[in-house]
């Protein structure tokens, strides 16, 4: 059975932190038109403070730990506390464990959805970036082999765009643009469909 180690947490938070670097002119520009602009900038502060930070860790539990830790330091924005408390609930998921079954990962990513959900007090098909994570968990529930995985990975949160065109926002101050954020995706779907796409494609030829 394929398994994960923290090293390939660490590996996918250094490629996260790159993507989201690479993507922040990008992310600001999709927040502007419904928020304040600053969600691209937000986000490469997070993961690149998370990619320096001390992950070397003796199991997933202390690894995603120091994750959350270092999030929650690093801005204490709406997106940014979802996000270091995804990490938290990862990190109680995993506990002591060194390695990872890889058919788990579904069951990983439902954790940190529901956490998202739990503390947002928002619901799926609210258009967030929870509706992206959630795509992706599911879309994984079946293949078993990286390659697998990582294609299935980055298609479900490509295609989580796409399906969320011409839907309102309904949390956060896009809630209160509701006919016009119809016309614009919601800038976390975007910076997770292009996380994804960092971690997964080293895996396969996109």
């Amino acid at each position: 059975m394929i398994s994960l180690t923290c090293q390939d947490i660490i590996i996918a938070a250094n490629r996260s932190a790159i993507a989201a670097r690479r993507m922040e002119a990008e992310l600001n520009a999709a927040d502007s038109r419904l928020g304040d602009g600053d969600t691209g900038t937000m986000l490469a502060r997070l993961l690149s403070t998370i990619e320096a930070a001390d992950l070397d860790k003796e199991n997933f539990g202390d690894t995603f730990a120091a994750m959350a830790l270092a999030a929650a330091e690093s801005t204490g924005s709406s997106l940014g506390t979802l996000i270091s408390a995804a990490l938290f609930s990862m990190s109680r998921y995993c506990g002591s464990r060194s390695e990872l079954p890889l058919v788990e990962l579904s069951a990983l990513l439902k954790t940190a959805r529901d956490e998202m959900l739990a503390l947002g007090r928002s619901r799926l098909d609210d258009k967030t970036i929870i509706d992206g994570l959630h795509a992706v968990a599911t879309a994984i529930e079946g293949p078993t082999t990286q390659d697998e995985i990582a294609r299935a990975a980055d298609e479900a949160a490509k295609h989580a765009i796409w399906e969320f065109k011409g839907k309102p926002c309904r949390v956060g101050r896009a809630r209160m643009w509701s006919e016009q954020s119809t016309k614009h995706d919601d800038p976390g779907m975007v910076a997770l469909a292009g996380i994804v796409r960092a971690i997964a494609s080293p895996y396969w030829e996109p």
